[in-house]
């Protein structure tokens, strides 16, 4: 055996060339795409233009449901453009950031780390865009309210003024606002541009990336994580209508009717699984054990369920794919729930 395949065969992993596969009894599997997802929606009246960033911390799920409740909203003035799941697995994971923090990335980054194309693809975006406002919505830890080392329930700014851009007045203007609906959501100036900072790991997020290179304000509207799905939304959507409001851009229907009918957007939709197997088609929508012959290529794709994500039981969930002997579970997403399992063998 030359040194090639005797390192291969070493291995006994799940990676192959495809010259060895025959010789393999290996299924080679093909995942579904994670596209960089956006929608741009334009008003008929002019107004400002916001961009609206969820899903960077993919065990925040406050921020990408409300970006995405807003997906299925009419715009009447102004421009908004929805990145409603910047991190997809992170989210499919529930975990802060499957390959490491991507809000400490937007600094330098290799090409090598595989959230590259997600940080170069937001940057790529706000140069193309160019947004009056960016906000990046989160679920922080606790209550900033009560203890200032927690980041729930606050609006983040980097520096109170900023190249004339006066991110204090702005953040401290919705705050007031939200307090008039009972809502304690105090400003959290990092001061992340003054040499005394105690955030210095805020030069590699996306707020500074923004104002140091752009000269956009931005702000992270924080929710808390110690709070129920409805409150995150509430807290969103409320601190996201007084920055509408503040931009000239509006909604239909308005925040007002989204936040009294949070539950009807928050009904699961079904994900569908679609296989094709040696280019058979099989649709998947249950828990189901599906026997294949060896050697098999399997191209999984997912329809109806703009959240819908499928990650393999123990494998690597950045593998476009993958080759695999033993038989194979799988999760079908709904975001971070599992809605059903199968089984390849």
């Amino acid at each position: 055996m030359d040194r090639r395949k005797f390192i291969t065969a070493s291995l006994g992993g799940l990676l192959l060339p495809k010259e060895l596969f025959a010789k393999t009894n290996r299924n080679h599997f093909i995942m579904p795409p994670k596209p960089f997802e956006y929608y741009i929606k334009e008003g008929k009246q002019k107004g400002g233009k916001i961009l609206i960033i969820g899903g960077i911390h993919g065990n925040e799920e406050g921020g990408y449901k409300a970006s995405n409740i807003l997906i299925d909203t009419e715009l009447e003035k102004g421009s908004i453009a929805i990145l409603p799941r910047s991190n997809p697995e992170s989210i499919f994971t529930n975990m802060r950031g499957y390959n490491g923090d991507m809000n400490r990335k937007f600094s330098n980054l290799s090409h090598k780390d595989n959230d590259f194309y997600k940080v170069k693809s937001i940057k790529n975006f706000i140069q193309d865009f160019k947004p009056d406002v960016i906000l990046s919505l989160h679920d922080g830890y606790g209550f900033f309210a009560k203890h200032h080392n927690h980041w729930g329930e606050c609006i983040v700014i980097d520096e109170y003024s900023y190249n004339n851009l006066e991110l204090g007045k702005i953040a401290s203007f919705v705050s007031h606002n939200l307090s008039k609906k009972g809502l304690n959501i105090p400003v959290n100036n990092t001061k992340t541009f003054q040499k005394t900072t105690h955030h210095k790991e805020q030069r590699k997020s996306l707020t500074y990336y923004a104002l140091q290179k752009h000269n956009i304000p931005a702000f992270c509207i924080e929710a808390s994580k110690q709070t129920s799905t409805k409150r995150k939304l509430q807290t969103h959507l409320l601190a996201l209508e007084e920055f509408f409001r503040l931009y000239n851009v509006k909604i239909k229907p308005s925040f007002s009717y989204l936040v009294s009918n949070i539950e009807n957007y928050l009904k699961p939709k079904k994900t569908k699984i679609i296989a094709h197997i040696n280019h058979n088609k099989t649709i998947i929508e249950h828990n189901t054990i599906i026997k294949v012959p060896k050697n098999s290529e399997i191209r999984f794709e997912i329809s109806n369920n703009r959240g819908g994500g499928l990650i393999a039981k123990n494998v690597n969930v950045n593998y476009k794919s993958f080759f695999y002997r033993n038989s194979l579970l799988f999760e079908v997403k709904n975001d971070y729930i599992t809605e059903y399992t199968f089984k390849i063998i």
